[in-house]
This record gives structure tokens, C-alpha cells and sequence, in this order.
């Protein structure tokens, strides 16, 4: 139903591009490339002078907007700024495909690390849980209105998890889609199973200082879980 009435959209992204780089630049970078391919060496000069005009102002342009401001107040974001712009070289630059997966573990490692002397949970007797079900009544379940409320009161702007559902859409779409979900938190709670995929998380490595040198201090994770996960935890918890 998500994929009928709100279909993904195809965006060209160009993560190697520097942010003062605009389309008229790349359009003229485009013409040069051209011009020195077809021969015309006449053409190929105007168009280099024309594109390293338009490289300086768009720099001195973006030094006034984004960086000018922050010399007294961030040093640190100032000196990263005129990092780029003077073209520096980056030595925290993104590893080689192949050590992707490595990394990926080693961070994995990391990051769980904290837990790895933590007790085991113990699990309860069968038995125990049968007479608890069979002399407890059942657990509250919540209405639609407390469902819409919660879906109404969404921040819009949080980021999406493993499931791709938007905040947005849910927010402004409550009324619609409160009775699908509350079917599926009522189910959830009713047979005291949580959602498979309400558990995997997208984490993401933030560094806490550049460049990282150590991989067990110098980095932390950011966590976003589905947002439907949220939505039963509130509930829930309320």
C-alpha cells in the first residue's frame, strides 16, 4: 500500500561533490570535457577560465554564507571549512570497499563490548508462566484514540528505521492508519510477542574526535529504530 500511494523517487546523489559546487559549475565542467574531446582548443581555454572563475566565486561565496560566521564562534567547524576549501587532503577518508565488512564487525565488537560480562538472563519454568496466564487476567489493551493520539504527536522530522515507514507519514495520516496499528499492538501484546522486525536497529559510527584513532573510545553509535517499534513502547509503557 506504501509503495502504490507513495512510489520511491529515484534521486542522483554525488557523495565526492564539494558543497559549492553548483549545477551551472558541473554544467560548464561538462561543456570543457566536451570541447577538449571534439579538438577545439580555443573553446577548451575559454571554458577553463570561465569554470575556475565560477570554482573562486562559489568558494568565496560559501566561505561568507557558511563559514565567515563561525571564525569567533566555532574555531574547530571554521578550520574544517577552509580545510576543504583549500583543497587539503582528507586523512580520514572513507576505507576501501574490502575492508567495509571488517570494519563493520570491529565497530560490532566495540560497540557491544560493555555487555559481553553482563549475566545471562534467566529464563522462567514453563510451568510457572502456565499457572501465572492461567490466574492473571489479561494485560490492558489500549484503544484507537490512545493510538491516534500517539501517531498525531509524532516528530516529523525524526529518522526513519529499518522498515522505511516515515514519521511524517504516520503523523499526517493518523486517522487512516490508527486502526491497522492498533490491530498489530493489540496482537503483539495479546500474545506477548514483539515484532522480528521492530527489533533491528540501523546503527550508525559518529566519531567523537577527528581524526579517530581508537576504535573502542573514539567512536559512538547512533541507533534509530523503527518508528512503529516506538509507538508500541509508548504504548506500553503507558
Amino acid at each position: 500500500m506504501l509503495d502504490k500511494s507513495l512510489p520511491k523517487r529515484t534521486v542522483r546523489a554525488h557523495p565526492s561533490d564539494k558543497p559549492w559546487i553548483t549545477p551551472r559549475i558541473k554544467h560548464e565542467i561538462k561543456a570543457r570535457q566536451k570541447a577538449f574531446k571534439s579538438g577545439d582548443i580555443t573553446r577548451y581555454k575559454l571554458l577553463c577560465d570561465k569554470v575556475t572563475s565560477l570554482v573562486s566565486n562559489a568558494k568565496k561565496n560559501y566561505y561568507q554564507l557558511k563559514a565567515e560566521v563561525t571564525r569567533e564562534t566555532n574555531p574547530a567547524k571554521w578550520y574544517k571549512t577552509i580545510f576543504e576549501l583549500a583543497a587539503a587532503n582528507d586523512s580520514n577518508s572513507q576505507p576501501p570497499a574490502d575492508d567495509a565488512a571488517d570494519l563493520a564487525e570491529r565497530l560490532q565488537q566495540s560497540f557491544t563490548k560493555p555487555w559481553q560480562n553482563a549475566n545471562p538472563t534467566e529464563i522462567p519454568d514453563g510451568g510457572e508462566i502456565e499457572h501465572l496466564l492461567k490466574h492473571d487476567t489479561s494485560p490492558p489493551l489500549p484503544s484507537i484514540g490512545q493510538i491516534k493520539a500517539t501517531l498525531k504527536h509524532l516528530n516529523p522530522r525524526k529518522a526513519t528505521g529499518s522498515d522505511e515507514i516515515h514519521p511524517w507519514l504516520l503523523k499526517r495520516y493518523h486517522e487512516e492508519l490508527a486502526p491497522v496499528i492498533h490491530n498489530i499492538i493489540c496482537s503483539s501484546i495479546s500474545q506477548a510477542k514483539y515484532p522480528t522486525l521492530y527489533k533491528h536497529a540501523l546503527v550508525t559510527p559518529v566519531t567523537k574526535i577527528y581524526p579517530p584513532n581508537d576504535m573502542d573510545n573514539d567512536f559512538r553509535q547512533i541507533s534509530v529504530l523503527p518508528q512503529l517499534a516506538k509507538v508500541l513502547e509508548s504504548i506500553q509503557l503507558k
